[in-house]
């Protein structure tokens, strides 16, 4: 199976698919994010296995399950979170770049742990520490528009939706 999904993945790659995801006229600055190796989002956990329909919580991706979504790649627990994925990428990445939420909304980037995330709505956010988890949804509204704002200041981009 996971040779299936690798050439499947290969085949998309050779086909235009990453072209395709990153050509929506959205500004992109991945040298702002949160990455591995200048490249692995999440530090390779699985972006989709912290929403419920991927499990509700935080796994390890399989290196051989990745992406490459905008110039981000992301390792995924199995094929069925990966084509969750697929359906609604906007969703499933994280929010700040992957970077903490909370300290976002101070204008810092600060890495975080994958097991200490927030979903508000589609959004889904990281933090370092579970007292900067709880600091932000006590505050969720005036900390996620600080975040936001600080977050296209330094990338670029817009919030997510």
């Amino acid at each position: 199976m996971k040779a299936v999904a690798s050439a499947m993945l290969i085949v998309l790659s050779i086909f235009g698919w990453n072209t395709w995801a990153s050509d929506d006229g959205q500004t992109r600055n991945v040298a702002q994010y949160n990455l591995v190796d200048n490249t692995v989002g999440l530090k390779g956990f699985d972006p989709v296995s912290i929403f419920p329909e991927g499990g509700g919580v935080a796994l390890e991706g399989d290196p051989e399950l990745f992406l490459d979504f905008k110039g981000v790649v992301y390792y995924f627990a199995n094929m069925e979170n990966l084509n969750v994925f697929l359906e609604d990428p906007d969703k499933y990445e994280p929010t700040y770049g992957g970077w903490c939420a909370t300290a976002m909304a101070s204008g810092q980037k600060i890495d975080i742990q994958n097991d200490l995330y927030y979903i508000n709505g589609r959004r889904a956010h990281y933090f370092v520490s579970a007292d900067a988890r709880t600091a932000f949804i006590e505050n969720i509204r005036r900390l996620e528009r600080r975040a936001d704002r600080n977050w296209n200041r330094i990338s670029g981009e817009a919030p997510r939706e």
